[in-house]
């Protein structure tokens, strides 16, 4: 076998195929940036400054100011206005199934008042919830929700009233939930045959994390020549979660104010003032309420007074799981008029 000596590496060279030669055209610049397209696409158009304000937005996190018909859901549930009962009423609840609950209620008026027995079914999925009762007057007021997606809702209501027609109506609406704000659009007897009806939109947006303000546009035709429009604007403060203060204006006509607050977990206080001002009718009215509602361990108590006098109380005793008793009374020292209800809650 014969022998051949190594190669030495110097004598070993690449390949030509390997060798990459620049060219000219590897060291020539860029074409330079038509400035005045830049600045036209910067300053000129609306959908820049969409896209940087739906940007910014995002970059903020702002939370979901809630709903504009709800802004002073906090108080609502701390006054004694929405729970007072007038006679007797019961209660009584069944579910039926998961989705399906029905419901009894009987009512006992006051003097001059019918005495009414209502019956109602409520029915409820991830999706979809319905709402319906009649009363033995044959008076029918039903709801239902539908979500198409998880911020875009549909809504509706109707109430057809058997011995009063112009009670009776039907509503339509439309609410869109986003990451900081929420848009509703509603229409009220609407017509569109003579163009009548009444129409509202509102928008509610999140300023800062602690602010939000909005708006709400009215639009009322009640007759084919006869129309009003009005606007409202409010504003909702929450520095932290145990304050919440509000503040709306309806036209130029009504201001309302309200502060709630979160004494401890188990009392809560709350006060509201309206200012009325119509100088053509020559009006200029104020009211102050102020309420506070205490959750014992078996009860609930909420109390409530007015500048015109007023005095309510309302008192939720918890029984037994499922079963309360409630008493509440109403004295109105100006007028001389006292007004007393007690009722019963069952579900089972």
């Amino acid at each position: 076998m014969a022998y051949s000596p190594p190669v030495p590496e110097a004598t070993q060279q690449p390949a030509a195929s390997h060798i990459t030669v620049p060219s000219v055209s590897d060291f020539e610049l860029k074409p330079k940036v038509n400035m005045e397209e830049e600045l036209h696409f910067k300053f000129w158009n609306p959908m820049h400054y969409y896209k940087a304000l739906n940007q910014h937005r995002m970059r903020l996190g702002l939370p979901n100011p809630g709903q504009f018909d709800m802004l002073n859901k906090e108080i609502k549930m701390a006054l004694a206005t929405n729970f007072m009962i007038e006679g007797g009423q019961a209660d009584l609840a069944k579910m039926i199934s998961p989705n399906f609950q029905a419901m009894h209620t009987f009512k006992l008026g006051l003097p001059g008042q019918p005495s009414l027995f209502e019956f109602a079914g409520v029915y409820a999925d991830e999706d979809t919830l319905m709402h319906a009762k009649m009363d033995t007057e044959f008076n029918l007021q039903g709801r239902a929700n539908y979500a198409l997606s998880k911020k875009l809702q549909l809504k509706g209501q109707a109430q057809l009233m058997a011995n009063n027609d112009s009670q009776s109506m039907v509503q339509l609406e439309s609410e869109y939930t986003g990451l900081d704000y929420t848009a509703n659009i509603k229409a009220i007897n609407a017509s569109p045959v003579d163009n009548t009806g009444i129409f509202i939109a509102n928008y509610l947006q999140s300023i800062t994390h602690k602010l939000g303000v909005g708006a709400e546009l009215v639009y009322q035709r009640p007759m084919p020549k006869v129309q009003e429009t009005s606007l409202s604007l409010a504003l909702r403060y929450q520095p932290t979660e145990d304050r919440v203060f509000v503040v709306q204006s309806q036209s130029t006509n009504l201001l309302t104010a309200s502060y709630w607050r979160k004494v401890s977990p188990k009392c809560e206080a709350g006060a509201e003032l309206q200012m009325l001002n119509m100088p053509s009718q020559g009006r200029r009215e104020a009211s102050c309420t102020v309420g506070v509602k205490y959750d014992f361990a078996a009860s609930t108590v909420r109390a409530m007074a007015d500048n015109f006098g007023k005095v309510s109380m309302l008192l939720e005793e918890k029984i037994a799981p499922g079963f309360s008793f409630l008493i509440s009374g109403e004295l109105d020292h100006l007028k001389g008029e006292n007004k007393f209800g007690i009722g019963l809650n069952l579900e089972s």
